[in-house]
């Protein structure tokens, strides 16, 4: 009998409170920040209010903010003295597991960021591709796409953590060899590749000379053939002999007639268009 993988799971009940700011303890510090991040995220919160934080309620009657941290000092600019929170009363393990789930979904964070939550909560927590997506509201494949970004060349990731290169882009790259992917990635940035060509560009390099080579007759096969079918065509609503020299790109075609009464259908069928054309 098939049995079904349990997904996993702990107590999240909290209950909801109004507390002094002053007993929120972070691990991070107000000077971490970019001052023009916080100045203009207070600014949204006297405009729109102020959020409700998570907090993991401390045996000294303190508490732990377990997400949001950059909101949170970005509030405190703004001279409030309490705050509206969600009290947990995790063990320390599980108030660590939730608030690498809780800044998966709620904060703004990079590529690699995520990449670097998602891998803590596989090697530390137990956690399966499934089970991330499923607590965190995205796809398995998204969540795999992101991991898969940590197997990278380490100079390809600090293009991607200084901006420069896309994660779209520097996915393309997982398949190709380490030694080959900074290479790869500097010549993106150079000829400005969409994640597409630099798709079509890898997959280039990674096929051998012969596939690519039997894909391109079979592409010029199946364009030859599409002429072939338009010249029957024309023959068929013509009724005439009709030639054609050149591709798909560029060549002439010849229409035959043998007689006036060739010449005044072909007449015909232009009165046809132009009448159409009009209408």
């Amino acid at each position: 009998m098939k049995t079904t993988k349990r997904r996993k799971t702990f107590d999240t009940g909290f209950t909801r409170k109004l507390i002094p700011v002053s007993l929120v303890d972070t691990e991070a510090t107000a000077e971490e920040f970019d001052k023009k991040q916080l100045k203009n995220r207070a600014a949204y919160f006297m405009l729109n209010g102020a959020p409700e934080f998570s907090v993991n309620e401390k045996t000294d009657g303190r508490f732990k903010l377990l997400a949001a941290e950059r909101d949170f000092f970005a509030l405190k600019t703004t001279g409030v003295k309490e705050i509206q929170v969600r009290i947990y009363a995790f063990t320390e393990k599980n108030a660590e597991c939730f608030s690498l789930l809780e800044r998966l979904k709620t904060e703004k964070l990079g590529a690699m960021d995520e990449g670097y939550l998602m891998k803590r909560l596989v090697s530390e927590f137990g956690f399966t591709q499934d089970d991330i997506a499923a607590l965190i509201g995205k796809s398995r494949p998204a969540v795999a796409n992101t991991l898969r970004l940590l197997t990278l060349a380490p100079e390809v990731v600090g293009l991607i953590e200084s901006g420069k290169l896309s994660a779209g882009h520097a996915r393309t790259l997982v398949k190709v060899p380490k030694e080959k992917q900074y290479a790869f990635a500097e010549e993106a940035l150079k000829r400005e590749y969409t994640v597409r060509e630099m798709e079509r560009a890898v997959r280039a390099y990674l096929t051998p000379p012969e596939v690519l080579q039997k894909e391109a007759e079979a592409k010029a096969a199946a364009k030859s053939a599409e002429l072939k079918a338009f010249v029957e065509r024309m023959r068929g609503v013509f009724r005439t002999k009709v030639s054609l020299i050149g591709n798909d790109k560029k060549g002439r075609i010849y229409i035959d007639y043998y007689s006036p009464e060739d010449l005044y259908r072909f007449e015909e069928f232009l009165d046809m268009i132009e009448s159409y054309e009009r209408d």
